[in-house]
């Protein structure tokens, strides 16, 4: 069953609305967090690109889960799926090309990205 992208919403808002109604301070709270995670979540693509270089399928392997393991928070369901078959590609296909998973899963941060970029300015607080 093949999902097209543009079907899936990079992030799910109810997740992240959970994650405000969790803290006393909600939006700016959420603005922080979503500020910590995008500045993580572009070091990571950049590691992920130098352990590609390097041909460190191991490494690729690692950041693809550490960026897996933060999606889940902001309800970024499709980058999770994508990081989760990065994962398993470069643990399992030792000679097989991964490039293809690592461009597609950069692809949708950039759409996470400007999603949760898009939640943050229309929810900022003024001041």
């Amino acid at each position: 069953m093949s999902t097209e992208t543009t079907s899936v919403p990079a992030i799910d808002m109810s997740a992240i609305m959970q994650l405000a109604d969790n803290d006393d301070t909600g939006d700016q709270f959420v603005a922080e967090i979503i500020k910590v995670f995008l500045n993580d979540l572009s070091e990571r693509v950049l590691t992920m690109g130098l352990q590609m270089k390097q041909g460190d399928r191991a490494g690729v392997a690692a950041t693809a889960h550490a960026i897996k393991g933060s999606c889940g928070h902001f309800g970024a369901l499709r980058l999770m799926e994508l990081s989760r078959d990065l994962e398993d590609q470069a643990k399992c296909q030792p000679a097989g090309d991964i490039e293809v998973a690592i461009l597609t899963m950069v692809a949708e941060t950039e759409r996470v990205r400007t999603a949760l970029e898009a939640f943050r300015s229309a929810n900022a607080s003024p001041g």
